[in-house]
């Protein structure tokens, strides 16, 4: 009997070691997906909503907005998306690009409605052109 005893001593022992391996292994993956995402979160989620809440800062009826595809890059501090803001009426208005620039300047895209004489139109169109180079040098990176 006491050969017993010592082999189950000795598969306790192993055992335990085991399973502290075990709790090493898992904890180190917890610490790691802490770690993780802390980083995504001050990486992506957190600019995210400061872009976000500026847009809404510098909109009439700002705090119905609701937003798609928002984009921002820690290299230029741009912020970039689509923004929808509740009409009085109570509707929402279609969705309309905007670009946030690093010193709190909000720009939102012109009207794709040309009305007017030659010259009005004209300007219009050239206005829209202004706007999506301002989108390609900002917001295609």
């Amino acid at each position: 009997m006491a050969v017993d005893a010592k082999r189950f001593r000795r598969r306790s022992l192993i055992e335990s070691r085991g399973l502290h391996a075990l709790l090493a292994v898992a904890f180190g993956i917890a610490v790691f997906a802490v770690a993780v995402t802390g980083w995504w979160a001050s990486t992506y989620w957190i600019p995210l909503q400061d872009v976000k809440g500026a847009v809404r800062a510098k909109l009439d009826n700002g705090a119905s907005a609701q937003f798609e595809h928002v984009w921002y890059s820690k290299q230029t501090r741009v912020g970039c998306g689509y923004v929808s803001v509740k009409e009085p009426a109570g509707g929402y208005k279609g969705k309309k690009h905007f670009i946030l620039f690093p010193g709190g300047e909000l720009q939102l895209e012109p009207s794709r409605e040309t009305q007017g004489d030659a010259a009005q139109q004209i300007a219009a169109l050239e206005q829209q052109a202004r706007y999506a180079q301002a989108i390609r040098a900002n917001c295609l990176q």
